[in-house]
C-alpha cells in the first residue's frame, strides 16, 4: 500500500507572483501548504489573447461550394436584391448576376467585399427582422455616431457588424 501512495505522489513547483513554492501532488490533486492563498485567475476580457494557445488541426479543412464567391454572391442577391448588392460593392448592375451565373468572377477586392458583405448580412439576421434592420441600416446609430449603412459604405462591414453587437447587448456609446 505504501508504495502505491509513493508512486502517485510527486513534487512540483508552483510558480506565481514572482515567486516558487514546492508542494506535493497526490493522485493528481495538489496539496497545499497551510497558509497557502490561492486567487482566483484573471478572467481574459473579451479581444485580448487566451491564456492558453489551442492548436486546431485544418487538415481537414476542403472545397466548400456554400463558401465560393458564386453561393455567397447568390445569396447576398436573395437576401438583398441585385441591384441593392452591386451598390453596396460599388459595381455595375450586371456584375453580381454574372458572377452568380459563372460568366464572370469576381477579382480578390470584390471576393473579399462579397465575405464581408455576407457576414454583415449574417450578423443583420441574427439581430433583427428584415424590416427592423432596413431601418436600422437607414436609421442614426448612437454607437457608431452615423447611419450604419453610411459607416459599411466608408468603412465597411467590421464597425457596423461591431454596433450590432453592442445593439443586442443593450450598450450606446
Amino acid at each position: 500500500m505504501e508504495k502505491q501512495r509513493k508512486a502517485a505522489e510527486q513534487t512540483v513547483i508552483l510558480k506565481g507572483d514572482g515567486r516558487e513554492t514546492t508542494v506535493t501532488m497526490r493522485n493528481g490533486v495538489i496539496l497545499l501548504p497551510k497558509g497557502f492563498k490561492v486567487t482566483p485567475r484573471r478572467v481574459v476580457r473579451r479581444g485580448k489573447a487566451p491564456a492558453k494557445t489551442v492548436t486546431v488541426n485544418l487538415a481537414g479543412l476542403k472545397d466548400a461550394p456554400d463558401y465560393g464567391p458564386r453561393a455567397i454572391t447568390q445569396r447576398l442577391v436573395n437576401a438583398l436584391g441585385n441591384n441593392a448588392v452591386a451598390a453596396l460593392l460599388g459595381v455595375n448592375k450586371d456584375r453580381p448576376g454574372r458572377w452568380v451565373s459563372g460568366q464572370d468572377a469576381p477579382n480578390e477586392e470584390n471576393r473579399a467585399q462579397l465575405a464581408d458583405l455576407d457576414a454583415l448580412v449574417g450578423h443583420l439576421h441574427s439581430a433583427f427582422t428584415p424590416a427592423q434592420a432596413r431601418l436600422w441600416l437607414e436609421g442614426q446609430d448612437p454607437h457608431l455616431g452615423a447611419r450604419p449603412i453610411d459607416v459599411y459604405r466608408l468603412e465597411g462591414a467590421a464597425p457596423v457588424i461591431e454596433a450590432i453587437r453592442a445593439f443586442e447587448q443593450g450598450a450606446f456609446a
